[in-house]
């Protein structure tokens, strides 16, 4: 029996960018947070076209949970500068969420990778092989997919990963993917854990760059959902003996030490760095004008925030020849930078993850991640603090908007209630 057109739609988050519905959003969300995600705004449930197979190695996943990142309160929130030159690669209108996790429920005849009824945590980038590109791209055939020289190429709108490329998220009951971003979720290894594959992965690459040593002292920015996951790989991966930690609310630094950080200090730009030297015997320099600052410090910083006091504050409490890694999105403002060449500091940017290398292992950071679960090294579900339907978006959101009421770490929007 043929559906009608209504049964081929799904519900699903959307976020459109419509100038009046811009102007709508900010001026709402200027008096009050909430205003942000109001009806008649740029975020809204919509109805849409229930996806289909885009190729024959392609599969149609039925969402089962999928999580709010902060990349996605930063669109939400409408906190993005309007020359960011990451707009020229993502397309709207919108399908947000790109952290899905799910059950396949349709695969094309050339599908091999994974069968109908497969448990799976999605990767969300579009590189050369979802795109349908063959041969592909020089960085695709290193395993360098998130900095794929096709996002703007092939059988898909322009987009860098799902939720943000037109028609492709997983704010919806049903996501279709190429075969190649499924990575199966092993017997014994719930879907509350395999939902932080994303986050985890974000985390776990950045460590990589930032090449910590056993007996160095690594501070961790910032201790939301990544903060958090950087801490626990730090500890329970790398075995750093020595973290450090900035946080914000008292309910994550209580998660922080729980987790294995020595110290955690609330953040304070105006005593952070001396509270750092302090708890860390470091020599102070202090000059007529501006913050102190130290040639000794951390050996290495995360810094998940990336904003313009994080990097000044980081610069200054970072040891001579020491490396930060940044990989928040926060928008670009001028910082007091001279510690950069003065004390010869590596500043390096981290892009979410790719084909890693551990241990002189070369795997995607998704299968590193669910051989640790596997192997009970980790256990990231404490982290997921707060569930809703679809429906209860803004909730969801509010959530994330007043940690300090709600203590909410990572929300996720949970399709099977």
């Amino acid at each position: 029996m043929r559906k009608t057109p209504q049964e081929n739609k799904i519900p699903a988050l959307v976020f459109e960018m419509k100038l009046s519905k811009l102007i709508k959003g900010f001026l709402r969300g200027k008096r009050k947070i909430s205003g942000y995600w109001k009806e008649g705004g740029p975020v809204n449930i919509k109805q849409v076209n229930m996806p289909v197979l885009v190729a024959d190695d392609w599969v149609i996943v039925k969402t089962v949970y999928c999580g709010i990142c902060g990349s996605d309160m930063k669109e939400i929130t409408l906190s993005g500068a309007s020359n960011n030159p990451i707009r020229s690669i993502i397309t709207f209108p919108q399908i947000m969420g790109h952290e899905p996790v799910g059950i396949i429920h349709k695969i094309g005849p050339n599908v091999t990778k994974v069968k109908v009824g497969d448990r799976v945590a999605i990767n969300p980038w579009f590189p050369c092989k979802s795109r349908g590109i063959s041969p592909e791209c020089p960085r695709c055939q290193q395993g360098n997919y998130t900095h794929c020289q096709n996002f703007q190429r092939g059988n898909l709108p322009t987009g860098m990963h799902l939720g943000v490329t037109k028609g492709f998220g997983g704010y919806a009951s049903y996501i279709a993917i190429h075969q190649s971003q499924c990575f199966i979720i092993p017997e014994g290894i719930s879907f509350n854990q395999a939902v932080l594959a994303d986050p985890f992965s974000v985390a776990f690459h950045s460590i990589l760059l930032l090449e910590p040593k056993r007996n160095s002292t690594i501070l961790v920015y910032g201790i939301g959902v990544i903060g958090l996951l950087t801490i626990m790989c730090l500890k329970k991966i790398f075995e750093v003996e020595h973290v450090l930690a900035v946080g914000r609310y008292e309910f994550q630094k209580n998660l922080a030490l729980e987790l294995g950080a020595d110290h955690v200090f609330m953040n304070s730009r105006e005593n952070l760095i001396e509270e750092i030297a302090n708890y860390k015997d470091f020599e102070l320099y202090i000059p007529d004008k501006g913050l102190k600052w130290t040639m000794d410090g951390v050996h290495g910083i995360i810094d998940t925030i990336s904003s313009a006091d994080t990097l000044e504050i980081g610069m200054r409490i970072l040891s001579t020849q020491g490396k930060l890694v940044f990989l928040g999105v926060s928008t670009p403002k001028r910082c007091e930078n001279t510690p950069h060449y003065f004390k010869e500091l590596e500043i390096v940017g981290s892009n979410a993850f790719c084909l890693e290398i551990f241990k002189g292992k070369r795997a995607h950071a998704f299968e590193f991640f669910m051989e640790f679960l596997a192997a009970k090294r980790i256990d990231p579900s404490i982290l997921v603090t707060h569930k809703f339907p679809l429906k209860r978006y803004k909730d969801a959101f509010g959530a994330l908007a007043k940690k300090s009421e709600s203590h909410a770490i990572k929300v996720i929007f949970d399709f099977s209630i």
